[in-house]
Formats: structure tokens, C-alpha cells, sequence
């Protein structure tokens, strides 16, 4: 954790904002280019195919903008779901360490798939690096692609902190989220035992990988989080705290000393001057005024 506070105190001013509104919006235009220009759609994204064998490096950087399955009503519902959860996850653990769970988890999946790719292509050739490019297409178009599992691990961190919080599942049963987090996590054994796509099963051990890393890191962040605050605020307290001399002590004795508590109106005699002068507050006058026994009665009251 001490790593995770150099890293914040460092590079936290880069963490980027607003991370879960950015990826919608990257699936969002993804599936409109998916209708609306599917050739330019289908540059963007990720084919171990056309990354070794035709160069195109952007790829690795652009698959966000692949779709989680096709386009329905419940697509729309699941993107505000997603970008519900991720801001949550975004207010409880500050915006640095939700940038690390998510960018790490896209980085870990990037590198593992590309691992996968170089060894298809050294085993099998352009043909292999083909069949994968195929496999994961499909993969995709169902739900089950390197977005889909790169969702489920967000999902899987929003449990971790929020795990008592209800969900409606299809707008009917209600579900505590730890429970549809075990339920998924079946969903995703089952796809990976059945699935016979090497590549589609690495993005779900990517997945689960970042979330194991994640649980970890919480784990120790929870436990030292309440203790590292108590830290802060005792050095801001010390940092304003000023220490006085004992000269500084006895300036401030005397200067408290020298404030008097009564002083006449009219003449501005105080304790100070005779203490067995009586002082009274004038009922008459408008405003609180206070006046020697001398003035009490002699004075011209203030309207």
C-alpha cells in the first residue's frame, strides 16, 4: 500500500476523471460504428490476426470501443448499470485507485491475449492467428469476448465494497449483490470450461487475475485506510499547531489581563481606574450602553 501513496502522491493528478462515463461512451460509439460503419468498426477491434500478420498495432489499444454483444434494450440498461457501479467504485476508492483496477485490468488482458497470439502464431501460423480471430469474434457477438470479461471483473470490485446493496435482476427479483457476483462467477466457470477458444478462456482468467490482485490490495487498503487518515489529520493538526514560549505565555497572560470589562460611556473610566466604581447599562438608551455612577443619571440618552 505504501507503493499504491508514492504512485498517488505522484502521478494521482493524472488519474483520469470520470472513468466509467469514458468506457460507456467507447461502447456506445462502438456499437453505433457496429451498425452504422462496420468496416471502420471492424478496424478497431481486437484480431491477433491482423495484429501480427498485417501490423495493425492500434488494435491493441483500440478494442475498447468492441461491443459486449449485440445491440437490444437490455443494452442499454447494462451500460448505465456498468456506469452506475464504476461510479461508486470511482467516490469510495478515489479516482487514482479505481484508474489503477480498470487500466490494469485492460492491461493485463491486452498482454495475456497477445501472449496467447504469439504462441498461435508461432505453433499454427497466419492460419491459427486466423481461427483465434474468428473464435473471439464470435465470442463477442455473444457476450463473451475480452469487453464482457473486463465488465465482469468491474462487477466483481463494485461486490467487493458493496456487497449487502440490493439489485433488481430483470426488474423483478431482488438480489444482494455478493449473491449475483457468485452467480456470475459460475456463469464464467461454465463459459470456460465449455468455450474450447484458448483465447476467450485467457481473457477470463485475465479477469479473474485483476480481481484476485484487487481483493488483496482492498483488503490492506480497508485495514489501513481509517489508520493512514487518523496520520493525515494528526500531521495537519501538528503542521498549525504553534508552540508557545514561556515569554510568548506571559505576553499573552498580560495582554488578556490588561482587557477591561466595564468602561463608562462618557468619560471612558474603567475597573482599572477605580475598583469600587460601580458601572450600570442604561434601560433608556437605544443600544447597550454603560455608564459610571457619575453619568448613570447625567447623561443625554441615545434615541
Amino acid at each position: 500500500m505504501k507503493f499504491l501513496y508514492k504512485l498517488e502522491r505522484k502521478f494521482g493528478k493524472y488519474a483520469i476523471k470520470n472513468l466509467s462515463l469514458i468506457i460507456v461512451l467507447c461502447f456506445g460509439m462502438g456499437y453505433i460504428l457496429n451498425i452504422f460503419a462496420p468496416t471502420i468498426y471492424g478496424k478497431l477491434t481486437f484480431s491477433p490476426y491482423d495484429i501480427f500478420c498485417k501490423y495493425e498495432v492500434w488494435r491493441i489499444f483500440t478494442w475498447i470501443f468492441t461491443i459486449p454483444g449485440q445491440f437490444n434494450f437490455f443494452t442499454l440498461v447494462m451500460l448505465f448499470f456498468y456506469y452506475s457501479i464504476g461510479s461508486s467504485m470511482e467516490r469510495s476508492l478515489g479516482t487514482f485507485l479505481y484508474n489503477i483496477y480498470v487500466l490494469g485490468g485492460m492491461l493485463i488482458t491486452t498482454i495475456s491475449c497477445l501472449i496467447v497470439g504469439v504462441y498461435a502464431y508461432i505453433s499454427g501460423g497466419a492460419n491459427e492467428l486466423y481461427v483465434m480471430t474468428l473464435s473471439l469474434t464470435i465470442a463477442d457477438n455473444m457476450g463473451i469476448g475480452i469487453t464482457s470479461a473486463m465488465l465482469q471483473s468491474i462487477f466483481f470490485g463494485f461486490a467487493l465494497i458493496y456487497g449487502e446493496a440490493m439489485v433488481m435482476v430483470w426488474f423483478i427479483i431482488p438480489l444482494k449483490v455478493k449473491y449475483l457476483a457468485w452467480l456470475n462467477l459460475l456463469l464464467l466457470a461454465y463459459d470456460f470450461i465449455n468455450w474450447p477458444f484458448l483465447i476467450v478462456r485467457v481473457s477470463i482468467v485475465a479477469s479473474i487475475a485483476n480481481f484476485i490482485i484487487f481483493y488483496f490490495v482492498y483488503k490492506k487498503y480497508k485495514s489501513n485506510r481509517l489508520g493512514a487518515f487518523a496520520q493525515l489529520r494528526r500531521k495537519k493538526q501538528m503542521k498549525n499547531f504553534k508552540v508557545l514560549r514561556n515569554d510568548d505565555f506571559i505576553n499573552k497572560k498580560e495582554e488578556i489581563s490588561s482587557v477591561t470589562r466595564h468602561k463608562c460611556a462618557i468619560c471612558g473610566k474603567s475597573e482599572k481606574d477605580d475598583p469600587n466604581l460601580e458601572f450600570r447599562f442604561c434601560s433608556k438608551c437605544n443600544g447597550n450602553y454603560e455608564y459610571c455612577s457619575e453619568h448613570l443619571y447625567t447623561h443625554t440618552h441615545v434615541e
